[in-house]
């Protein structure tokens, strides 16, 4: 599983890479401190997990997230907060954000609620394909 770290505090970065190595399978495809960093390694890197803090350098959190989201729409967000109020989650929501997670809430949660964007990944069916039709060949017309 790709997993794209966007977190403007380098110590907490290794804090969350730390965290993530405890799962099986996963690889960190990129880590930033900034929104631009981050929108350029998810065109380039593709993760299926972006974890964004909301402190987040040059454009923001949310502005990061939108981006995103118009590129790499299957990608799930996990948004990392600071002051976890309804409001910012309200707004993270609207912005594309899949989930929202307290800062002092990751070692508990955060290893579990990857796994669970991970999968909800896994559900969201690549836009080209019908969902009803991934993996399945189509039938021939007779005479061709």
């Amino acid at each position: 599983m790709n997993i794209l770290l966007a977190y403007r505090d380098p110590g907490a970065r290794e804090r969350l890479r730390h965290l993530l190595r405890r799962l099986p399978d996963i690889r960190v495809v990129g880590q930033t401190s900034t929104g631009t960093g981050a929108i350029r390694l998810a065109g380039k890197r593709r993760p299926a997990v972006a974890l964004i803090g909301s402190t987040l350098r040059g454009p923001g959190c949310l502005e990061t997230v939108r981006s995103i989201k118009t590129i790499r729409p299957r990608t799930q967000f996990i948004v990392l907060t600071v002051r976890h109020t309804k409001a910012y989650v309200r707004a993270a929501r609207r912005s594309g954000a899949n989930y929202c997670l307290p800062v002092r809430t990751l070692d508990v949660r955060l290893p579990s609620l990857v796994v669970l964007a991970y999968r909800d990944y896994l559900a969201v069916a690549p836009r080209s394909v019908p969902r009803s039709r991934r993996g399945r060949r189509e039938p021939r017309s007779p005479g061709h």
